[in-house]
């Protein structure tokens, strides 16, 4: 029987990736401590975390990516959101417990979110992939349908770039049926693409352990959605808000360029910036 659910207050962000899109700065710098805007690119997700109620923070690190744990370690309330001003850094790490566990090899983001099973023990929790930042707080709108995973419509050129889902409506909700980790566009079942926004029930450490290697040799996290929507349900939250997948070049500079034109003290001077580059 799944485990009883309810709203999670544990949330795993997985930052163990080796960065390849981001040589050679990578090699010095982990990919999740580039700067979008003013906050580093783990910040949003973790402050999104925060938000939604969670009250312990798990990072999965590869061996040598310890500066990501570090720097949250160190984190205040500077770092976060206009809400947070003026709390302490003791109050912060009052809220929140930041640990860590360790992916000693690089077996995909399935493999990364099982090397959480102790660290989660037995209970529901959330999974925030920090290369996505969301401008409007996605994983907020799962909490309530716990085991769920948030969805965005996209183009069908880009269907192969993403986890798509087949699902149908049931009591004005989605329910998945099946999953399928980046089809050619003509074999996609809909147009409906994972976002990095999820919650679990423990019972999909059970299918984890399973899998065998998919897409690009790796444990994929989509393919033990799909065998665990085989015995229970999940749903799908429709995200229609603005995203960014800060995991590229492209994505990092146009999340940068969307926070600067909404940031209140200097918002009206990037806009200015812009329209006279524009304006050559």
């Amino acid at each position: 029987m799944v485990s009883k659910e309810g709203h999670p207050k544990i949330a795993v962000i997985p930052v163990a990736g080796r960065g390849t899109r981001w040589m050679p700065i990578s090699r010095s710098v982990p990919k999740e401590l580039l700067p979008v805007w003013r906050r580093t690119s783990a910040s949003y997700a973790f402050e999104e975390a925060l938000r939604a109620g969670c009250d312990e923070v798990i990072f999965v690190i590869s061996p040598g990516k310890h500066d990501v744990l570090d720097h949250f370690l160190r984190f205040d309330a500077s770092d976060l959101g206009p809400e947070y001003e003026g709390m302490s850094w003791e109050n912060l790490h009052e809220r929140v417990r930041i640990h860590a566990c360790i992916q000693e090899e690089a077996k995909g983001l399935g493999h990364a979110i099982l090397c959480a099973e102790h660290d989660v023990a037995n209970r529901p929790f959330a999974v925030l992939l920090p290369d996505e930042v969301l401008m409007e707080n996605g994983l907020m709108m799962l909490m309530d349908e716990t085991p769920a995973v948030l969805l965005m419509e996209v183009p069908f050129e880009q269907r192969s770039n993403y986890g798509i889902v087949k699902a149908h409506e049931e009591n004005g909700r989605l329910r998945i049926d099946d999953l399928v980790e980046k089809p050619s566009p003509a074999l996609a079942p809909s147009s409906l693409a994972i976002t990095g926004r999820y919650t679990f029930t423990p019972e999909i450490f059970d299918f984890l352990k399973i899998l065998q290697p998919g897409v690009g040799g790796e444990i994929q996290l989509t393919d033990a959605m799909r065998l665990y929507t085989q015995k229970y349900p999940l749903h799908g939250i429709l995200y229609r808000g603005m995203r960014h997948d800060v995991g590229q070049p492209f994505g990092l500079l146009t999340a940068s360029l969307d926070f600067a034109l909404r940031d209140p003290d200097h918002g009206n001077d990037i806009r200015q910036i812009v329209q006279k580059m524009l304006d050559r």
